[in-house]
């Protein structure tokens, strides 16, 4: 089980390595220092970076919605673990569904 990536339709595969890279973050030497290396290796701005990596989708596809089984999104790497620590998880559209159920009785 792992980080999932589907990427942009307008992605290259140079763009596709450097979400490969980002996601790949194992918490050692901290996160700040994991972006200014990516930055330094591809030559590119933070604000570049962070524009790429939005372009693709990443996702656990271990950790899914309770009601509709929907892949878990990932926004940033602290996710991976915070995620796959919960005992259940659900998803915005099923959170809101259920909480407009509770407030409408």
């Amino acid at each position: 089980m792992s980080v999932k990536l589907q990427p942009n339709m307008t992605q290259n595969a140079y763009d596709i390595k450097i979400c490969e890279d980002y996601w790949a973050f194992a918490n050692q030497g901290g996160y700040i220092k994991h972006v200014n290396t990516l930055c330094e290796k591809y030559n590119i701005s933070s604000q570049l970076l962070f524009e790429t990596i939005a372009q693709c989708f990443a996702y656990l596809d271990d950790v899914r919605c309770e009601y509709c089984c929907t892949v878990c999104p990932l926004e940033v790497p602290a996710d991976i673990p915070y995620m796959r620590s919960k005992e259940r998880w659900c998803c915005e559209v099923c959170e809101h569904a259920v909480w407009r159920e509770h407030n409408h009785r």
